[in-house]
Protein backbone atom coordinates (compact mmCIF):
# COMPACT_ATOMS: atom_id res chain seq x y z
CA UNK A 1 0.00 0.00 0.00
CA UNK A 2 1.51 3.32 -1.07
CA UNK A 3 2.33 5.92 1.54
CA UNK A 4 0.32 9.12 1.89
CA UNK A 5 2.36 12.32 1.73
CA UNK A 6 3.74 12.83 5.21
CA UNK A 7 2.97 16.54 5.06
CA UNK A 8 -0.77 16.01 4.53
CA UNK A 9 -2.04 17.23 7.88
CA UNK A 10 -5.55 16.66 9.21
CA UNK A 11 -7.25 18.22 12.23
CA UNK A 12 -10.00 16.13 13.83
CA UNK A 13 -12.26 18.32 15.97
CA UNK A 14 -13.78 16.35 18.85
CA UNK A 15 -12.52 13.13 20.42
CA UNK A 16 -15.68 11.35 21.42
CA UNK A 17 -16.17 7.81 20.18
CA UNK A 18 -16.66 9.16 16.64
CA UNK A 19 -13.61 11.41 16.50
CA UNK A 20 -11.39 8.66 17.86
CA UNK A 21 -12.42 6.40 14.96
CA UNK A 22 -11.60 9.20 12.52
CA UNK A 23 -8.13 9.64 14.00
CA UNK A 24 -7.47 5.90 13.82
CA UNK A 25 -8.56 5.43 10.21
CA UNK A 26 -6.73 8.52 8.95
CA UNK A 27 -3.53 7.59 10.78
CA UNK A 28 -3.81 4.10 9.32
CA UNK A 29 -3.73 5.65 5.84
CA UNK A 30 -0.60 7.65 6.54
CA UNK A 31 -2.04 11.09 7.27
CA UNK A 32 -0.48 13.31 9.91
CA UNK A 33 -3.40 13.68 12.30
CA UNK A 34 -4.03 15.87 15.32
CA UNK A 35 -7.21 15.38 17.33
CA UNK A 36 -8.52 18.26 19.43
CA UNK A 37 -10.70 17.78 22.51
CA UNK A 38 -11.83 20.51 24.91
CA UNK A 39 -12.25 18.09 27.82
CA UNK A 40 -9.47 16.47 29.84
CA UNK A 41 -10.63 13.07 28.62
CA UNK A 42 -11.66 11.43 25.37
CA UNK A 43 -14.79 9.35 24.80
CA UNK A 44 -17.35 12.15 24.90
CA UNK A 45 -20.75 11.20 26.29
CA UNK A 46 -19.51 7.71 27.15
CA UNK A 47 -17.10 9.12 29.73
CA UNK A 48 -18.35 7.54 32.95
CA UNK A 49 -19.45 9.56 35.95
CA UNK A 50 -21.30 8.32 39.01
CA UNK A 51 -24.46 10.19 38.04
CA UNK A 52 -24.84 8.23 34.80
CA UNK A 53 -26.82 5.02 34.60
CA UNK A 54 -26.81 4.75 30.81
CA UNK A 55 -27.29 1.30 29.29
CA UNK A 56 -26.82 0.76 25.59
CA UNK A 57 -30.00 -0.20 23.76
CA UNK A 58 -27.99 -2.01 21.08
CA UNK A 59 -26.04 -5.15 21.77
CA UNK A 60 -22.25 -4.94 21.85
CA UNK A 61 -21.69 -6.69 18.54
CA UNK A 62 -23.77 -4.04 16.78
CA UNK A 63 -22.22 -0.95 18.35
CA UNK A 64 -18.49 -1.67 18.34
CA UNK A 65 -15.67 -0.60 16.05
CA UNK A 66 -15.22 -2.88 13.06
CA UNK A 67 -11.81 -4.30 13.98
CA UNK A 68 -11.97 -4.20 17.76
CA UNK A 69 -14.73 -6.21 19.48
CA UNK A 70 -15.82 -5.76 23.06
CA UNK A 71 -14.22 -8.19 25.52
CA UNK A 72 -16.01 -11.54 25.48
CA UNK A 73 -17.25 -11.15 29.06
CA UNK A 74 -18.94 -7.78 28.40
CA UNK A 75 -22.70 -7.84 29.11
CA UNK A 76 -24.83 -7.86 25.98
CA UNK A 77 -26.32 -4.48 26.86
CA UNK A 78 -23.37 -2.80 28.47
CA UNK A 79 -23.13 0.25 30.70
CA UNK A 80 -21.46 3.61 30.13
CA UNK A 81 -18.55 2.36 32.23
CA UNK A 82 -18.13 -0.68 29.98
CA UNK A 83 -18.12 1.51 26.87
CA UNK A 84 -15.65 3.93 28.43
CA UNK A 85 -13.24 1.06 29.20
CA UNK A 86 -13.74 -0.27 25.69
CA UNK A 87 -12.91 3.09 24.06
CA UNK A 88 -9.84 3.52 26.27
CA UNK A 89 -8.66 0.04 25.23
CA UNK A 90 -9.20 0.97 21.57
CA UNK A 91 -7.05 4.08 21.99
CA UNK A 92 -4.32 2.01 23.65
CA UNK A 93 -4.49 -0.85 21.12
CA UNK A 94 -3.96 1.45 18.13
CA UNK A 95 -1.61 3.85 19.98
CA UNK A 96 -3.76 6.89 19.28
CA UNK A 97 -3.00 8.97 22.39
CA UNK A 98 0.10 10.67 20.85
CA UNK A 99 -2.24 12.18 18.26
CA UNK A 100 -4.57 13.69 20.88
CA UNK A 101 -4.57 17.22 22.27
CA UNK A 102 -6.82 17.17 25.32
CA UNK A 103 -7.85 20.25 27.31
CA UNK A 104 -7.69 22.19 24.04
CA UNK A 105 -10.66 24.28 22.90
CA UNK A 106 -10.95 25.11 19.22
CA UNK A 107 -12.68 28.47 18.96
CA UNK A 108 -12.86 29.03 15.21
CA UNK A 109 -12.05 27.30 11.92
CA UNK A 110 -11.68 29.23 8.68
CA UNK A 111 -10.17 28.71 5.26
CA UNK A 112 -7.18 30.67 4.02
CA UNK A 113 -8.35 31.51 0.53
CA UNK A 114 -4.82 32.04 -0.79
CA UNK A 115 -3.35 28.72 0.34
CA UNK A 116 -6.51 26.61 0.67
CA UNK A 117 -5.34 25.49 4.13
CA UNK A 118 -7.47 25.60 7.25
CA UNK A 119 -6.74 27.95 10.11
CA UNK A 120 -7.64 26.45 13.48
CA UNK A 121 -7.89 29.02 16.25
CA UNK A 122 -7.20 27.64 19.72
CA UNK A 123 -8.19 29.20 23.02
CA UNK A 124 -5.10 30.52 24.81
CA UNK A 125 -2.64 29.34 22.14
CA UNK A 126 -1.42 30.37 18.67
CA UNK A 127 -3.50 29.34 15.67
CA UNK A 128 -2.43 26.24 13.73
CA UNK A 129 -2.82 25.37 10.05
CA UNK A 130 -3.95 22.09 8.48
CA UNK A 131 -4.51 20.74 4.99
CA UNK A 132 -7.79 19.06 5.88
CA UNK A 133 -10.36 19.12 8.68
CA UNK A 134 -12.77 16.49 10.01
CA UNK A 135 -15.59 17.79 12.20
CA UNK A 136 -16.38 15.07 14.74
CA UNK A 137 -18.12 17.04 17.45
CA UNK A 138 -20.95 14.50 17.28
CA UNK A 139 -24.73 14.77 17.08
CA UNK A 140 -25.19 15.60 20.79
CA UNK A 141 -23.18 18.80 20.97
CA UNK A 142 -26.21 21.08 21.33
CA UNK A 143 -29.47 20.23 23.11
CA UNK A 144 -32.50 21.19 21.04
CA UNK A 145 -33.97 24.43 22.35
CA UNK A 146 -37.58 24.45 23.52
CA UNK A 147 -40.09 26.64 25.33
CA UNK A 148 -43.40 25.55 26.81
CA UNK A 149 -46.37 27.86 26.51
CA UNK A 150 -46.81 29.53 29.89
CA UNK A 151 -43.42 28.33 31.14
CA UNK A 152 -42.82 31.60 32.98
CA UNK A 153 -45.73 30.74 35.30
CA UNK A 154 -44.16 27.49 36.49
CA UNK A 155 -42.67 27.55 39.98
CA UNK A 156 -40.77 24.31 39.53
CA UNK A 157 -37.95 23.37 37.17
CA UNK A 158 -38.28 22.79 33.43
CA UNK A 159 -35.19 21.02 32.07
CA UNK A 160 -33.76 19.33 29.01
CA UNK A 161 -33.14 15.61 29.51
CA UNK A 162 -29.40 16.29 29.28
CA UNK A 163 -29.64 17.98 32.69
CA UNK A 164 -31.18 14.91 34.33
CA UNK A 165 -28.50 13.12 36.37
CA UNK A 166 -29.71 11.20 39.43
CA UNK A 167 -33.28 10.11 40.12
CA UNK A 168 -32.62 10.59 43.85
CA UNK A 169 -32.50 14.35 43.26
CA UNK A 170 -36.27 14.25 42.65
CA UNK A 171 -37.37 12.18 45.62
CA UNK A 172 -40.94 12.96 46.60
CA UNK A 173 -41.46 15.24 43.59
CA UNK A 174 -44.21 15.11 40.99
CA UNK A 175 -42.41 14.71 37.67
CA UNK A 176 -43.62 14.92 34.07
CA UNK A 177 -41.30 13.30 31.54
CA UNK A 178 -42.24 14.74 28.16
CA UNK A 179 -41.59 12.71 25.01
CA UNK A 180 -41.71 9.04 24.11
CA UNK A 181 -38.43 7.40 23.21
CA UNK A 182 -35.59 5.44 24.74
CA UNK A 183 -34.33 8.38 26.79
CA UNK A 184 -37.73 9.29 28.23
CA UNK A 185 -38.53 5.65 29.00
CA UNK A 186 -35.24 5.24 30.87
CA UNK A 187 -35.74 8.44 32.88
CA UNK A 188 -39.35 7.61 33.75
CA UNK A 189 -38.41 4.13 34.92
CA UNK A 190 -35.56 5.48 37.04
CA UNK A 191 -38.00 7.83 38.78
CA UNK A 192 -40.45 5.04 39.66
CA UNK A 193 -40.32 4.43 43.40
CA UNK A 194 -38.38 7.66 43.95
CA UNK A 195 -40.65 10.48 42.77
CA UNK A 196 -44.09 10.69 44.35
CA UNK A 197 -45.77 10.70 40.91
CA UNK A 198 -44.34 10.03 37.46
CA UNK A 199 -46.16 11.00 34.27
CA UNK A 200 -44.97 10.00 30.82
CA UNK A 201 -46.41 12.67 28.53
CA UNK A 202 -46.57 11.99 24.80
CA UNK A 203 -48.58 12.83 21.70
CA UNK A 204 -47.84 9.67 19.71
CA UNK A 205 -47.33 5.98 20.32
CA UNK A 206 -44.24 3.80 20.08
CA UNK A 207 -43.16 0.24 19.50
CA UNK A 208 -41.81 -1.19 22.77
CA UNK A 209 -39.55 -4.22 22.54
CA UNK A 210 -37.75 -6.27 25.19
CA UNK A 211 -33.98 -6.32 25.33
CA UNK A 212 -34.03 -10.08 24.79
CA UNK A 213 -36.33 -12.24 22.71
CA UNK A 214 -36.25 -16.04 22.69
CA UNK A 215 -32.95 -16.08 24.51
CA UNK A 216 -31.17 -13.61 22.22
CA UNK A 217 -31.16 -9.80 21.94
CA UNK A 218 -34.26 -8.48 20.18
CA UNK A 219 -32.07 -6.47 17.82
CA UNK A 220 -30.77 -9.76 16.40
CA UNK A 221 -33.69 -9.71 13.95
CA UNK A 222 -31.74 -7.14 11.92
CA UNK A 223 -29.73 -8.98 9.26
CA UNK A 224 -28.17 -8.15 5.89
CA UNK A 225 -30.91 -10.14 4.18
CA UNK A 226 -33.64 -8.20 6.00
CA UNK A 227 -32.05 -4.87 5.06
CA UNK A 228 -31.89 -5.96 1.43
CA UNK A 229 -35.45 -7.29 1.48
CA UNK A 230 -36.79 -4.07 2.99
CA UNK A 231 -35.06 -2.05 0.29
CA UNK A 232 -36.57 -4.25 -2.42
CA UNK A 233 -40.07 -3.91 -0.95
CA UNK A 234 -39.67 -0.13 -0.80
CA UNK A 235 -38.69 -0.10 -4.45
CA UNK A 236 -41.56 -2.31 -5.60
CA UNK A 237 -44.33 -1.29 -3.19
CA UNK A 238 -43.53 1.92 -1.27
CA UNK A 239 -45.18 1.96 2.13
CA UNK A 240 -45.69 -1.80 2.38
CA UNK A 241 -42.58 -2.23 4.51
CA UNK A 242 -44.02 0.05 7.20
CA UNK A 243 -47.24 -1.99 7.31
CA UNK A 244 -45.41 -5.30 7.57
CA UNK A 245 -42.82 -4.15 10.11
CA UNK A 246 -45.55 -2.51 12.21
CA UNK A 247 -47.49 -5.76 12.46
CA UNK A 248 -44.34 -7.75 13.27
CA UNK A 249 -43.24 -5.33 15.99
CA UNK A 250 -46.70 -5.17 17.57
CA UNK A 251 -46.79 -8.96 17.54
CA UNK A 252 -43.46 -9.13 19.38
CA UNK A 253 -44.61 -6.59 21.95
CA UNK A 254 -47.82 -8.50 22.72
CA UNK A 255 -46.08 -11.87 22.76
CA UNK A 256 -43.68 -10.65 25.46
CA UNK A 257 -45.70 -8.11 27.45
CA UNK A 258 -49.29 -9.19 26.78
CA UNK A 259 -52.13 -7.00 25.53
CA UNK A 260 -51.58 -3.27 25.76
CA UNK A 261 -54.05 -1.04 27.57
CA UNK A 262 -55.51 1.43 25.02
CA UNK A 263 -55.24 4.10 27.71
CA UNK A 264 -51.45 4.01 27.31
CA UNK A 265 -51.86 5.14 23.65
CA UNK A 266 -48.87 3.15 22.45
CA UNK A 267 -50.53 1.69 19.35
CA UNK A 268 -50.31 4.87 17.30
CA UNK A 269 -46.62 4.27 16.65
CA UNK A 270 -44.58 5.81 13.82
CA UNK A 271 -42.95 3.28 11.48
CA UNK A 272 -39.61 1.85 12.56
CA UNK A 273 -38.15 3.49 9.44
CA UNK A 274 -38.92 6.86 11.03
CA UNK A 275 -38.34 6.38 14.75
CA UNK A 276 -36.41 3.76 16.67
CA UNK A 277 -38.47 1.33 18.77
CA UNK A 278 -38.11 1.67 22.53
CA UNK A 279 -35.93 -1.14 23.87
CA UNK A 280 -37.01 -1.45 27.48
CA UNK A 281 -38.06 -4.27 29.80
CA UNK A 282 -39.63 -2.12 32.53
CA UNK A 283 -41.81 0.43 30.76
CA UNK A 284 -44.92 -1.70 30.16
CA UNK A 285 -44.75 -3.52 33.53
CA UNK A 286 -44.54 -0.13 35.28
CA UNK A 287 -47.49 1.20 33.27
CA UNK A 288 -49.53 -1.92 34.01
CA UNK A 289 -48.78 -1.73 37.74
CA UNK A 290 -49.74 1.96 37.90
CA UNK A 291 -46.27 3.00 39.02
CA UNK A 292 -46.06 5.17 35.94
CA UNK A 293 -48.91 7.05 34.24
CA UNK A 294 -49.20 7.58 30.50
CA UNK A 295 -50.76 10.97 29.74
CA UNK A 296 -51.34 13.16 26.70
CA UNK A 297 -48.82 15.67 25.40
CA UNK A 298 -48.25 19.00 27.11
CA UNK A 299 -50.37 21.85 25.75
CA UNK A 300 -49.40 24.63 28.14
CA UNK A 301 -48.58 25.52 31.73
CA UNK A 302 -51.47 27.28 33.44
CA UNK A 303 -50.15 27.99 36.95
CA UNK A 304 -47.21 27.52 39.30
CA UNK A 305 -47.76 23.76 39.46
CA UNK A 306 -50.46 22.91 36.90
CA UNK A 307 -49.97 21.65 33.36
CA UNK A 308 -52.76 21.37 30.81
CA UNK A 309 -52.54 18.46 28.39
CA UNK A 310 -53.70 18.21 24.79
CA UNK A 311 -56.74 16.11 25.76
CA UNK A 312 -58.00 18.87 28.07
CA UNK A 313 -57.00 17.20 31.32
CA UNK A 314 -54.54 18.70 33.81
CA UNK A 315 -51.81 17.31 36.06
CA UNK A 316 -49.88 18.93 38.87
CA UNK A 317 -46.11 18.82 38.75
CA UNK A 318 -42.94 20.09 40.40
CA UNK A 319 -40.50 19.07 37.63
CA UNK A 320 -40.83 18.80 33.86
CA UNK A 321 -38.14 16.89 31.98
CA UNK A 322 -38.30 17.55 28.21
CA UNK A 323 -36.79 14.82 26.04
CA UNK A 324 -36.52 16.81 22.83
CA UNK A 325 -33.20 15.53 21.55
CA UNK A 326 -30.14 17.24 20.15
CA UNK A 327 -28.97 18.88 16.96
CA UNK A 328 -25.78 19.10 14.93
CA UNK A 329 -24.40 22.58 15.40
CA UNK A 330 -21.25 24.04 13.87
CA UNK A 331 -22.00 27.78 13.94
CA UNK A 332 -20.01 28.14 17.17
CA UNK A 333 -16.76 27.09 15.49
CA UNK A 334 -17.01 26.92 11.67
CA UNK A 335 -16.76 29.98 9.47
CA UNK A 336 -20.31 30.77 8.39
CA UNK A 337 -19.34 30.59 4.72
CA UNK A 338 -18.70 26.84 4.94
CA UNK A 339 -21.14 25.87 7.72
CA UNK A 340 -23.34 23.08 6.23
CA UNK A 341 -26.25 24.12 8.46
CA UNK A 342 -26.41 27.66 7.02
CA UNK A 343 -29.01 26.72 4.41
CA UNK A 344 -32.76 26.90 4.85
CA UNK A 345 -34.85 24.06 3.45
CA UNK A 346 -38.54 25.07 3.29
CA UNK A 347 -39.91 21.51 3.19
CA UNK A 348 -37.77 20.36 6.12
CA UNK A 349 -38.30 23.53 8.15
CA UNK A 350 -42.10 23.23 7.75
CA UNK A 351 -42.24 19.56 8.80
CA UNK A 352 -43.46 19.05 12.41
CA UNK A 353 -40.76 16.47 13.05
CA UNK A 354 -37.98 18.95 12.25
CA UNK A 355 -38.60 20.82 15.52
CA UNK A 356 -36.64 23.83 14.32
CA UNK A 357 -33.39 21.89 13.95
CA UNK A 358 -31.10 22.68 11.01
CA UNK A 359 -30.54 20.16 8.21
CA UNK A 360 -26.84 19.93 7.29
CA UNK A 361 -26.23 19.86 3.52
CA UNK A 362 -23.50 17.27 3.00
CA UNK A 363 -22.87 14.68 0.31
CA UNK A 364 -23.87 11.31 1.76
CA UNK A 365 -24.13 13.24 5.05
CA UNK A 366 -20.32 13.15 5.16
CA UNK A 367 -18.54 15.49 2.70
CA UNK A 368 -18.81 19.27 2.57
CA UNK A 369 -20.47 20.43 -0.64
CA UNK A 370 -18.27 23.52 -0.52
CA UNK A 371 -14.88 21.85 0.09
CA UNK A 372 -15.29 18.05 -0.26
CA UNK A 373 -11.56 17.51 -0.80
CA UNK A 374 -10.59 19.06 2.51
CA UNK A 375 -13.63 19.20 4.84
CA UNK A 376 -15.71 16.25 6.07
CA UNK A 377 -18.05 15.41 8.92
CA UNK A 378 -18.47 12.38 11.18
CA UNK A 379 -21.74 12.07 13.08
CA UNK A 380 -24.16 13.39 10.46
CA UNK A 381 -25.19 9.98 9.09
CA UNK A 382 -27.59 7.90 11.17
CA UNK A 383 -29.44 4.61 10.77
CA UNK A 384 -30.33 1.66 12.98
CA UNK A 385 -26.94 0.49 14.16
CA UNK A 386 -24.31 1.62 16.65
CA UNK A 387 -22.83 5.12 16.43
CA UNK A 388 -19.29 3.77 16.78
CA UNK A 389 -19.78 1.47 13.81
CA UNK A 390 -21.21 4.22 11.60
CA UNK A 391 -18.36 6.54 12.62
CA UNK A 392 -15.83 3.84 11.74
CA UNK A 393 -17.38 3.28 8.31
CA UNK A 394 -17.70 7.04 7.71
CA UNK A 395 -14.08 7.77 8.51
CA UNK A 396 -12.92 4.86 6.36
CA UNK A 397 -14.75 6.51 3.45
CA UNK A 398 -13.15 9.88 4.21
CA UNK A 399 -9.69 8.34 4.37
CA UNK A 400 -10.08 6.51 1.06
CA UNK A 401 -11.45 9.54 -0.79
CA UNK A 402 -8.69 11.80 0.54
CA UNK A 403 -6.06 9.16 -0.30
CA UNK A 404 -7.30 9.20 -3.87
CA UNK A 405 -8.37 5.57 -4.01
CA UNK A 406 -12.04 6.50 -4.27
CA UNK A 407 -13.57 9.45 -6.06
CA UNK A 408 -16.52 11.66 -5.38
CA UNK A 409 -18.96 12.48 -8.18
CA UNK A 410 -19.04 15.95 -9.81
CA UNK A 411 -20.34 18.84 -7.71
CA UNK A 412 -23.64 18.99 -9.58
CA UNK A 413 -24.34 15.31 -8.87
CA UNK A 414 -23.52 15.75 -5.18
CA UNK A 415 -25.95 18.67 -5.02
CA UNK A 416 -28.66 16.55 -6.64
CA UNK A 417 -28.08 13.79 -4.10
CA UNK A 418 -28.49 16.30 -1.26
CA UNK A 419 -31.69 17.67 -2.79
CA UNK A 420 -33.11 14.13 -2.88
CA UNK A 421 -31.90 13.50 0.68
CA UNK A 422 -33.57 16.70 1.92
CA UNK A 423 -36.86 15.63 0.31
CA UNK A 424 -36.49 12.17 1.87
CA UNK A 425 -36.02 13.37 5.46
CA UNK A 426 -38.66 16.09 5.08
CA UNK A 427 -41.13 13.39 4.07
CA UNK A 428 -40.24 11.36 7.15
CA UNK A 429 -40.44 14.43 9.39
CA UNK A 430 -44.00 15.07 8.26
CA UNK A 431 -44.95 11.81 10.00
CA UNK A 432 -42.87 11.94 13.18
CA UNK A 433 -39.93 13.58 14.91
CA UNK A 434 -36.77 12.23 13.33
CA UNK A 435 -33.03 12.68 13.52
CA UNK A 436 -31.94 15.11 10.76
CA UNK A 437 -28.98 12.80 10.06
CA UNK A 438 -31.28 9.93 9.02
CA UNK A 439 -30.18 8.22 5.80
CA UNK A 440 -31.52 5.24 3.89
CA UNK A 441 -29.59 2.38 5.50
CA UNK A 442 -29.33 0.12 2.48
CA UNK A 443 -28.32 2.88 0.05
CA UNK A 444 -25.80 4.42 2.42
CA UNK A 445 -24.14 1.09 3.22
CA UNK A 446 -23.88 0.26 -0.49
CA UNK A 447 -22.14 3.60 -1.08
CA UNK A 448 -19.81 3.11 1.90
CA UNK A 449 -19.01 -0.42 0.74
CA UNK A 450 -17.78 0.87 -2.61
CA UNK A 451 -16.08 4.00 -1.25
CA UNK A 452 -14.21 2.39 1.65
CA UNK A 453 -13.58 -0.88 -0.21
CA UNK A 454 -15.42 -3.20 2.18
CA UNK A 455 -16.18 -5.94 -0.35
CA UNK A 456 -19.38 -7.14 1.34
CA UNK A 457 -21.84 -5.77 -1.20
CA UNK A 458 -20.57 -7.66 -4.23
CA UNK A 459 -20.24 -10.93 -2.30
CA UNK A 460 -23.48 -10.90 -0.32
CA UNK A 461 -25.40 -7.70 -0.95
CA UNK A 462 -26.99 -8.49 -4.31
CA UNK A 463 -29.76 -10.88 -5.23
CA UNK A 464 -27.95 -11.74 -8.45
CA UNK A 465 -24.33 -11.57 -9.56
CA UNK A 466 -21.50 -13.91 -10.39
CA UNK A 467 -19.40 -12.76 -7.42
CA UNK A 468 -22.27 -13.56 -5.03
CA UNK A 469 -22.82 -17.01 -6.50
CA UNK A 470 -19.08 -17.75 -6.49
CA UNK A 471 -18.72 -16.69 -2.85
CA UNK A 472 -21.80 -18.70 -1.89
CA UNK A 473 -20.32 -21.78 -3.60
CA UNK A 474 -16.88 -21.47 -2.02
CA UNK A 475 -17.89 -20.18 1.42
CA UNK A 476 -21.45 -21.37 1.93
CA UNK A 477 -21.30 -21.30 5.73
CA UNK A 478 -19.70 -17.87 5.95
CA UNK A 479 -22.09 -16.54 3.30
CA UNK A 480 -25.07 -17.59 5.41
CA UNK A 481 -23.55 -16.08 8.55
CA UNK A 482 -23.14 -12.72 6.81
CA UNK A 483 -26.47 -12.84 5.00
CA UNK A 484 -28.82 -14.33 7.60
CA UNK A 485 -26.73 -14.33 10.75
CA UNK A 486 -26.08 -11.66 13.34
CA UNK A 487 -25.26 -8.24 11.96
CA UNK A 488 -21.84 -7.87 13.53
CA UNK A 489 -19.50 -4.94 12.91
CA UNK A 490 -16.62 -7.30 12.11
CA UNK A 491 -18.26 -8.13 8.76
CA UNK A 492 -17.00 -4.80 7.41
CA UNK A 493 -13.38 -5.87 7.94
CA UNK A 494 -13.58 -9.35 6.40
CA UNK A 495 -12.35 -8.75 2.88
CA UNK A 496 -9.23 -7.20 1.37
CA UNK A 497 -10.15 -4.98 -1.56
CA UNK A 498 -7.02 -2.84 -1.88
CA UNK A 499 -8.51 0.08 0.03
CA UNK A 500 -9.17 0.11 3.77
CA UNK A 501 -7.23 -2.37 5.88
CA UNK A 502 -8.88 -5.73 6.54
CA UNK A 503 -8.69 -7.35 9.99
CA UNK A 504 -7.17 -10.80 10.35
CA UNK A 505 -9.49 -11.63 13.24
CA UNK A 506 -12.71 -10.66 11.47
CA UNK A 507 -13.67 -14.14 10.30
CA UNK A 508 -13.13 -15.72 13.70
CA UNK A 509 -15.23 -12.97 15.32
CA UNK A 510 -18.09 -13.39 12.85
CA UNK A 511 -18.07 -17.16 13.40
CA UNK A 512 -17.84 -16.81 17.20
CA UNK A 513 -20.80 -14.46 17.44
CA UNK A 514 -22.96 -16.53 15.12
CA UNK A 515 -22.15 -19.72 17.00
CA UNK A 516 -22.93 -18.00 20.30
CA UNK A 517 -26.22 -16.77 18.85
CA UNK A 518 -27.20 -20.26 17.72
CA UNK A 519 -26.22 -21.75 21.09
CA UNK A 520 -28.41 -19.21 22.91
CA UNK A 521 -31.36 -20.03 20.65
CA UNK A 522 -30.83 -23.75 21.26
CA UNK A 523 -30.81 -23.28 25.03
CA UNK A 524 -34.01 -21.25 24.81
CA UNK A 525 -35.74 -23.97 22.76
CA UNK A 526 -34.58 -26.58 25.25
CA UNK A 527 -35.98 -24.60 28.18
CA UNK A 528 -39.25 -24.12 26.32
CA UNK A 529 -39.51 -27.84 25.59
CA UNK A 530 -38.97 -28.71 29.25
CA UNK A 531 -41.55 -26.19 30.42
Amino acid sequence: MEEAPTKTTVAVIGLGGMGIAAVKNLVEEGFQVTGFERNAYCGGLWHFTEDKTTLSILECKLMCYTDFPFPKDTPTHCSAKDVEKYIESYVERFQLAPHFRLNTSVTHISENEETGRWKVDIDGAPSEYFDKVVMATGPHVKPTTFHLDGQELFAGEVMHSQQFKRASDYAGKRVIVSGLGNTSADIANELVGVASEVYLSHSRGAHVLPRDLKGVPATSVLTHRLIRLQSTIDWLLPGLRDVISGRVLRGITRAVFGDLDPAWRLDDAPPATVTNPIINDLLIPNLRAGRLASVAGILRITSADTVELTDGSTVRADIIVCCVGYENSYCHVLDSRIDPTRYADPAWDAAPGARGRPLPRLYRNVFSLDRPDTLAFVGCAWFATGALTVADLTSMCIAQVWRGRSRLPPAREMERWMDAQAAYVAGLARRATIVPATVDMRAWLAWADETAGLGVERRVGRWFGSACWAFWWREHRLYNMIDRGVLTSAVWRLFEEGKRKAWDGARAEVERLNEKHEANLARYRERQAKS
